[in-house]
């Protein structure tokens, strides 16, 4: 059982600098349990490392200059979601930009997937590919393709009691269309969340 008024998670800002990298990215401080923060300062920094991997090509003589920041979703009700965004300018007609996400169980320190917080063969995937097809008509969304749904390990956070699905530049949708993000209210997936999981404890006062 988790504890509905306990405080947000401290954060601290921290920078990570290079010849042509700036980067400031979250650091957790202050939990009781250093094992729990220590896992979770990892894996924020190695995420970190994966984007600037990203946008730098090894193989290239161009210097690829690299800034990124964060934002964080959620940080209450031991769940903490966040984001880490960069964008490098490699000098060519336009810059190119990641986003990515991470969730955590501040109770236990765990990362969690986006199929981790539905139930066990649950139909996750085809409602809420279905909600996201219905949005993609509404807002008259340009494709690449014919859209083909999510997938189990698709890009998200949490915000409030919303799921906040997104997508890559390119991966569905051409770059003046920019990071295509879909909101899902909690509340309309919640017969197939996990009981006591991550997103029921969102809809604890709904």
């Amino acid at each position: 059982m988790y504890d509905e008024f306990k405080s947000p998670v401290n954060i601290q800002t921290q920078c990570y600098y290079t010849s042509n990298v700036s980067f400031k990215y979250p650091m957790v401080y202050g939990l009781s349990d250093p094992m729990i923060q220590q896992r979770m300062n990892y894996r924020i920094y190695s995420l970190m490392l994966e984007v600037i991997s990203e946008l730098i090509n090894p193989y290239s003589n161009t210097i690829t200059y690299v800034t990124g920041f964060y934002e964080i979703k959620t940080n209450e009700r031991d769940v903490l979601s966040i984001t880490l965004n960069a964008t490098g300018d490699f000098g060519g007609a336009h810059p190119m930009s990641v986003v990515k996400a991470l969730t955590f169980d501040v109770k236990t320190g765990d990362e969690y997937e986006l199929y981790q917080l539905f139930l066990p063969d649950s139909d996750y995937i085809q409602r809420m590919s279905d909600m996201i097809a219905i949005q993609i008509k509404e807002r008259d969304i340009p494709l690449l393709g014919d859209f083909k749904g999510i997938s189990p390990t698709q890009d998200y956070y949490i915000a409030d009691k919303a799921l906040v699905i997104f997508f890559q530049l390119y991966e569905i949708a051409p770059y003046a269309a920019g990071f295509p993000y879909f909101v899902i209210p909690i509340y309309d997936v919640s017969d197939i969340i996990v009981p006591d999981g991550l997103l029921s404890r969102m809809l604890y006062w709904l």
